[in-house]
């Protein structure tokens, strides 16, 4: 009698979400591949992000990729390949890979420290300076990487960045966004400069409180590493930026500069081309969801497009408003 298979069948994305956050399901393909590699049987799972994470402790963790996305786990294996040497970086090294019923998976070594997320809010201002600025060092550390051995995440960036743009709108709508909302959006990208390729560099592109580790000793945090390369690809430098400037600095002056700064940005920040370019960059951004950036300003929730990006932006271009504005 044939054995029970270890993996559910997805056949498509509902499936999938419908699967994905109950720990049961996959426990079985867990425990066989940590018997595989020797990993103990404690794993648990991680209940955030789109594959199927499992923590074994001490140990590292397990990365099931689904099959209906087998790009990601091209872009992780190349995503953390082209990193692996660089000392510092913090990024997981990969101690296992392998297959289990035509599902890719990986063995991560474990990261120090915890998620950003879990613990900014309760940071004081000028830590959260001193950590942005870390942040952009070390993306800038990332984009000065080799990426001549990154072929399979290679793009045609005019093509992406022109298939975003004429996407931007139908995506947002099916988010949620509201009707005035969406005529401010679309007077943005009309006005937005071109957006072609500037410096192709490898990004993680997904930069968010959840994937940056940080630890606190003795009074002093650190930025202790980068995790999840599953949207690794080799692109437009300022596409980088989406993630963290909603996601962590926020709106708020200094931690933007510090960011940017930190990467080498200082006069570029102050540029309003520059600023529009992320403005766009961020509207468009291929998982953005516009109606919950608005979670992440600080003060009261905006009331139009024009002062969500208002909130979240102006102070990159060094306080100036005409540089975020919508146009019109």
């Amino acid at each position: 009698m044939p054995a029970a298979p270890l993996l559910p069948p997805v056949a498509d994305l509902a499936a999938y979400r419908a699967l994905r956050r109950d720990p049961a399901v996959w426990l079985p393909a867990v425990e066989t591949i940590c018997a595989r590699h020797g990993l103990g049987s404690d794993a648990y799972a991680a209940t955030t992000g789109t594959n199927v994470v499992f923590h074994v402790p001490g140990r590292g963790w397990i990365k099931l990729f689904t099959p209906l996305w087998p790009e990601d786990f091209v872009r992780e294996r190349t995503g953390l390949a082209a990193v692996a040497a660089l000392d510092g970086l913090g990024v997981p090294e990969v101690l296992h890979e392998g297959e289990l019923e035509g599902w890719p998976y990986v063995v991560l070594s474990p990261i120090p420290g915890q998620a950003i997320g879990t613990i900014w809010q309760d940071m004081s201002e000028a830590t959260r300076v001193d950590l942005a600025r870390q942040l952009g060092a070390l993306l800038a550390r990332m984009h000065a990487v080799d990426t001549s051995a990154c072929g399979a995440i290679r793009c045609d960036w005019r093509a992406f960045a022109g298939d975003l743009r004429a996407t931007t709108m139908t995506r947002q709508a099916g988010h949620g966004l509201q009707a005035s909302w969406l005529v401010e959006l679309e007077a943005h990208l009309a006005a937005l400069p071109p957006l072609d390729e500037e410096r192709p560099v490898l990004l993680h592109a997904d930069v968010t409180d959840e994937h940056v580790f940080v630890e606190q000793i003795d009074g002093h945090a650190r930025i202790t590493g980068l995790i999840d390369f599953g949207d690794a690809m080799i692109g437009d430098y300022r596409y980088e930026f989406a993630a963290p400037l909603v996601f962590l600095t926020q709106g708020r002056p200094r931690q933007q500069r510090a960011l940017l700064e930190g990467y080498g940005l200082a006069e570029q920040a102050r540029d309003p081309t520059f600023t529009r370019g992320l403005v766009g960059w961020t509207l468009m951004h291929r998982y953005g969801r516009i109606p919950t950036y608005a979670e992440f300003t600080p003060g009261r929730p905006p009331d139009s497009l024009a002062r969500l990006v208002e909130s979240l932006w102006t102070a990159s271009a060094g306080g100036g408003q005409t540089a975020a504005h919508a146009p019109g």
